[in-house]
């Protein structure tokens, strides 16, 4: 934890000192008259509005409309005269936003937009474009510097998101651009549409064009909100089951937690962790169609009821299929109780047919079932469970991922175990201090 935050400080402190020198430099060689200090003005009043309304994004980070104000910013002025605005930009927010991000979260996207906005502009001084041009070859280099903008930005985030998560910058910076895209899309030729307008216009005809700005945010937050409300129908088809057989209450958020853990494990790309954590979480759904009699029986199950047991992956299946979000996650549902010898169900398929997903889950699944009390007997202690998942490893569970999970799980267990050891001093420390 410490060599983490000692990371996190060097690196906040490599991207502040290298935007201040980049920012003073160019405020100084700048040629600083009236019309650069209106021009600064109306373009920072118009960042600072843009990022006051920013658009989360799923894996950290964030983007906002001003994307387009920052590309015709640069395309327009000095370098020093859109530094400045862009820099007031990431500093100076307003309302809800403003009320979440503390002073040290502003400076720092004050800081990286000045060096994405610099690397940026070195296509353009490469282009030796000297006033804004609508034409082919200027518009192929104001899109390659909008692209080197992106690219510095995202990359910039990704690595801070890195070193506080733990994850890798790289994955990271591919699920954000995944979301990113859309955005880019949109805004670009917003952005040179700004500066078409800016440039005939003035002033007045860029506030008329703010609104299909803001309109262009407002799509894609819908965009996002609806990756939302994909998620709270995982989380009601959840609650229904659990609503069924509360024994297995929060079964379906520890399996996510664990197999998340363990395709952390092996390097699984963020994106397949996030597909992973959606099966996990509706792994068991298909039981919303098993009788809680069943789901609750404390003696032996007659073949009849071990039959409707057995169904609940199919039925998951079927109930996936009408949430098309989720792409092929109903294959990884059916499969999660197959077993590595071929001998599980519903289709008795074996080794690496059975997706890689599903058997992670079905570690993740068999661990927490050992470990959770039931109404007929109590949980096992997390030793014994590990020595359980070592003695099926090969039969019913993936060997591979079971030496994973083992050693995972059991560095996490460690450290609560340490955190709750170190709380306990705490409290005793405190106990005999009062």
């Amino acid at each position: 934890m410490e060599s983490k935050s000692i990371k996190l400080k060097l690196f906040f402190a490599l991207i502040v000192t290298s935007a201040t020198v980049i920012l003073i430099w160019n405020i100084i060689i700048t040629d600083w008259n009236e019309p650069q200090l209106i021009n600064l003005l109306i373009f920072a009043i118009l960042a600072i509005a843009s990022e006051s309304l920013p658009v989360a994004l799923p894996k950290g980070g964030y983007v906002t409309v001003s994307y387009s104000i920052f590309l015709s910013s640069l395309i327009l002025f000095p370098l020093g005269v859109t530094l400045t605005a862009m820099a007031l930009s990431g500093l100076l927010i307003f309302g809800k936003a403003g009320l979440e991000q503390p002073f040290y979260k502003r400076v720092f996207n004050a800081s990286q937009y000045v060096i994405s906005l610099s690397m940026a502009h070195v296509a353009i001084s490469y282009s030796k474009i000297t006033f804004y041009q609508f034409e082919f070859r200027s518009i192929l280099f104001y899109f390659i510097a909008a692209t080197i903008y992106m690219i510095m930005n995202m990359t910039i985030v990704a690595v801070v998101l890195g070193i506080a998560s733990n994850k890798s910058p790289w994955s990271l910076w591919l699920v954000n651009f995944r979301w990113a895209v859309p955005n880019f899309v949109a805004l670009v030729p917003l952005g040179f549409l700004l500066a078409l307008i800016y440039t005939d216009q003035g002033a007045l005809g860029i506030l008329l064009l703010f609104i299909p700005l803001l309109i262009s945010r407002h799509a894609f937050q819908l965009y996002i909100d609806m990756r939302d409300n994909y998620l709270n129908t995982i989380e009601a088809l959840v609650q229904a089951l659990e609503a069924k057989d509360p024994y297995t209450s929060g079964h379906s958020a520890r399996v996510a937690k664990l197999a998340v853990s363990i395709a952390e494990g092996i390097k699984m790309s963020e994106e397949k962790i996030e597909f992973l954590k959606y099966a996990a979480v509706l792994h068991d759904v298909g039981k919303i169609g098993v009788s809680e009699i069943i789901l609750n029986k404390e003696g032996e199950l007659l073949d009849v009821e071990w039959e409707a047991i057995r169904s609940h992956p199919v039925i998951g299946q079927t109930i996936i299929k009408g949430i098309k979000f989720l792409f092929d996650i109903g294959q990884v549902v059916r499969h999660h109780h197959e077993r590595i010898d071929g001998k599980g169900y519903p289709d008795g398929i074996s080794g690496e047919q059975i997706p890689l997903e599903s058997r992670i889950i079905a570690v993740a699944d068999t661990y927490d079932a050992i470990t959770s009390d039931r109404s007929y007997r109590k949980g096992s202690s997390h030793d014994e469970a590990v020595a359980e998942l070592k003695r099926v490893a090969g039969t019913q569970l993936d060997p591979e991922l079971v030496e994973v999970f083992c050693r995972v799980v059991t560095i996490e267990v460690a450290q609560r175990v340490s955190s709750e050891q170190r709380l306990q001093i705490v409290n005793v420390r405190g106990e005999v201090c009062s």
